[in-house]
């Protein structure tokens, strides 16, 4: 049954509203649970998140940070991080059945796992890590306390990040495939269509907006739209705003499947059953990333398969279609598309799609880009290198030399054109950057208010131009970085830190980022933890039977080269 489920997944199928498409896996009989107390979620599996569909579950802290986190079965530590971003304190356990579960954002590890990581972090000197025991170093037991649920790393509060990978590392859907239970009795909440219609270009498909249409959930699971005739002028697509909820719970969650018929027939479906991390950025095309990106949300999905799409979650049984409608003038089509959670609760949504003449089309300016080879723009002083395989699809762009707020600025596409592949900006240097502040030169993009944010990169001297990697187009400028980070003592310098209690700074930078650190005791090596969102470094002072005065280094350096040291001295 294991590897029949496998096999549907990766060939993928329409999903039928009678259940779920694939066999489950190893389930509750194996696994318990990693807390000891009730799952409560904040997010879930298929989540859409930034660049990424969320991989697991993140359980509430309802006994608070610090609480017991415990092995969901038998097995041994095969890897443990530590890092400022990410999964924070991170460990990896290993289970006979060879899947792997994951506990993320860890406050602690068990003591025996925290003292070898903390000899590790010393003699690397390094806070961020990560390791791999031998396999027989650190064996668990189901129910056996390994560590303490937390906030570290690019969390937004308390929580635990638990998934199980199977064998082949792909994150399963715990709650859909029943492993764990979560009160739901929601249905999938439905607020809107959007109709694109597509034309094309020199050869090179491009959408524009036809219709917006606002819908209403009911309580038992029936959608009703606004319009329910929509009007199609030549072939096009649909996406959807949809998100989902828990009982009594106002966390977004992300839908488990998708099935759109047209007259009947399967024309697109998808199903998150399990994740790969290798395609797992292939969400910015799974998502209508402009309309996303544009309004700060990140609930509207496209029931369309673009051509550079490698995720293997559509169903490609539907009728051998991409999700693509065809109307004729004066045709109508029946729509059906059937929204399902990861707990079964489905909402169904119907409306109706007539053909209309289809009228003349704005052209967008610009050339052809084919996504799988892509296109150089060669401009005054600048250059935008697109690789094939950055795209998603062929796409209109247009690339310019412009100025945004007194920014001059390099224009390519817009920032509502994500890349699977990162592309390269290169821009001359101004002749006003002197030849000592070379190094100091980094590529910023710029919004339409002249905002700038650090892109990166730097001077190559043989090419005379900063030159960056982009994971998205839009307006790019050269800026000059002089300003060093700054640094704010917790406590005083002479101060007598109280027992129990850490040595704090908070440490920020205006431009670049933060890149590098280090801090010194008595002159030497100390472990110091960095936590980015908080801006917060943190250092646990090793104590003497006796208090004694200790001199104090903290060095802090942005990306282009800019340091701050602090020096003083502390009692403890």
């Amino acid at each position: 049954m294991i590897f029949r489920r496998i096999f549907l997944i990766a060939a993928g199928l329409c999903f039928a509203a009678g259940g779920r498409a694939a066999a489950k896996g190893y389930g509750a009989e194996y696994y318990r649970s990693p807390v000891g107390f009730a799952v409560t979620l904040a997010g879930n599996v298929g989540e859409i998140r930034s660049d990424h569909f969320h991989t697991g579950l993140d359980i509430k802290a309802l006994q608070g940070a610090g609480s017991p986190v415990y092995a969901v079965a038998d097995g041994y530590v095969s890897r443990v991080g530590v890092s400022p971003t990410g999964y924070g304190h991170v460990l990896y356990v290993t289970h006979p059945n060879g899947e792997t579960s994951v506990y993320g954002h860890l406050n602690a590890f068990a003591p025996q796992i925290a003292r070898w990581v903390r000899a590790q972090q010393y003699r690397r000197r390094s806070f961020r890590v990560d390791l791999y025991p031998e396999k027989g170093q650190f064996t668990v037991r189901q129910g056996e306390r390994i560590a303490a649920l937390g906030n570290t790393g690019s969390s937004g509060g308390p929580h635990l990040h638990f998934e199980i990978r199977d064998a082949q590392g792909r994150p399963r859907n715990l709650v859909a495939e029943g492993v764990f239970r979560v009160a739901d009795h929601v249905p999938p909440t439905v607020s809107r269509i959007l109709l694109y219609e597509v034309d094309s270009v020199q050869g090179v498909p491009f959408r524009r907006l036809r219709q917006s249409v606002a819908v209403r959930t009911l309580a038992d699971g029936t959608a009703v739209a606004a319009d329910t005739v929509l009007r199609l002028g030549r072939r096009g697509y649909l996406a959807y705003e949809v998100i989902d909820y828990k009982d009594g719970k106002s966390n977004t969650m992300g839908i488990y499947s998708l099935e759109q018929r047209v007259d009947g027939v399967p024309n697109f479906g998808f199903a998150i059953d399990r994740l790969d991390f290798a395609t797992n950025g292939y969400v910015n095309t799974f998502v209508d990333y402009p309309e996303n990106h544009r309004a700060r949300r990140t609930s509207v999905l496209r029931a369309y398969v673009s051509p550079h799409n490698r995720l293997a979650v559509y169903g490609v049984s539907c009728g051998g279609a991409d999700g693509t409608i065809a109307v004729g003038e004066g045709e109508v089509r029946q729509i059906e598309t059937l929204f399902t959670d990861d707990a079964g609760n489905r909402t169904v949504l119907k409306f109706r799609i007539e053909g209309v003449p289809g009228g003349s089309v704005a052209v967008p300016p610009g050339e052809a880009v084919s996504w799988a080879t892509g296109r150089t723009f060669r401009l005054p002083g600048a250059e935008v290198a697109i690789p094939g395989g950055a795209l998603y699809e062929p796409m209109i762009l247009a690339a310019a030399r412009d100025t945004v707020n007194g920014w001059a600025v390099v224009r390519c596409g817009s920032s509502d054109v994500p890349l699977q592949r990162a592309a390269m900006v290169s821009i001359a240097a101004a002749d006003s950057v002197p030849e000592r502040l070379r190094d100091k030169m980094l590529v910023v993009s710029v919004d339409d208010q002249g905002k700038i944010g650090s892109v990166g990169g730097g001077w190559k001297a043989a090419s005379g131009r900063v030159t960056a990697s982009v994971k998205r187009l839009g307006c790019f400028a050269v800026a000059v970085d002089t300003a060093a980070p700054v640094i704010r003592a917790g406590y005083a310098a002479g101060a007598q830190i109280p027992a129990g209690r850490t040595v704090r700074w908070t440490a920020t930078d205006d431009l670049s980022g933060i890149a590098r650190y280090s801090l010194t005791v008595d002159g030497s090596w100390e472990l110091l933890a960095w936590d980015p969102k908080s801006r917060t470094m943190e250092h646990a002072p090793t104590r003497g039977t006796a208090a004694a005065r200790h001199s104090v280094v903290l060095t802090v350096s942005d990306a282009k080269g800019n340091t701050k040291t602090w020096k003083g001295t502390y009692i403890w």
